[in-house]
């Protein structure tokens, strides 16, 4: 039996955030592995904003290549329509009888957790481990935590105690769309929090342009 983490997320980019993240959960709830997920088409977004889902792969592969613990997955990338996580959850369990998952999440989707698809069935399948993120203070997620597990009537919320890195896939998305001549050079002075292969993927497919 191993324990697994979930990091799924549309990775669009995949940035140093969602590492710093995943070493987290890895390390203070001592999973055997880490399995980043691009989502195939996320129920919140417009597909219209989100480059291929084999970009986005091909990213989160170059992103973890030197972090043995950290495997990629094209699970949810495989079907067809919305991406759920009760369903990704299920076909987990089905697949993978012998393993113990962990969700991971931002502390903006556990405020936003009781308008999931079948929220009430996920605790079954997984146990839930909340990272914070900038706009919400420490306490109000602990508070919300309990809540959920109080609701629950069972711990299934846990807090990542991890450092926050100011970036997100937006912000990256933005910047490359008014560098249009942007070099590998800017990588050293451009604080874009991305690993130097991503960067340089970005680059010469020209995802964002």
């Amino acid at each position: 039996m191993a324990s697994i983490g979930i990091m799924g997320g549309t990775f669009n980019p995949i940035h140093l955030g969602h590492i710093e993240i995943a070493k987290a959960a890895y390390e203070q709830y001592h999973l055997d592995e880490v399995w980043f997920m691009p989502n195939h088409i996320p129920a919140y977004k417009s597909e219209d904003a989100i480059v291929s889902g084999e970009d986005r792969l091909e990213m989160v592969r170059l992103a973890i290549k030197d972090i043995p613990y950290f495997k990629a997955s094209d699970l949810e990338l495989k079907r067809d329509g919305n991406t759920y996580t009760i369903d990704t959850l299920k076909l987990l369990k089905k697949q993978y009888p012998q393993h113990v998952f962990y969700f991971i999440m931002g502390a903006d989707s556990l405020f936003s957790f009781d308008k999931w698809r079948e929220y009430q069935k996920i605790p079954s399948y997984a146990t839930l481990l909340v990272a914070p993120r900038d706009e919400k203070s420490k306490n109000d997620i602990m508070l919300k935590v309990q809540e959920f597990n109080q609701s629950f009537n069972q711990e299934c919320f846990y807090v990542i105690n991890c450092k926050e890195i100011p970036c997100s896939s937006s912000a990256i998305r933005a910047y490359f769309r008014v560098n249009d001549a942007i070099s590998v050079h800017n990588f050293e002075k451009e604080e874009l929090y991305l690993s130097e292969r991503v960067f340089q993927y970005i680059v010469n497919k020209q995802l964002y342009n």
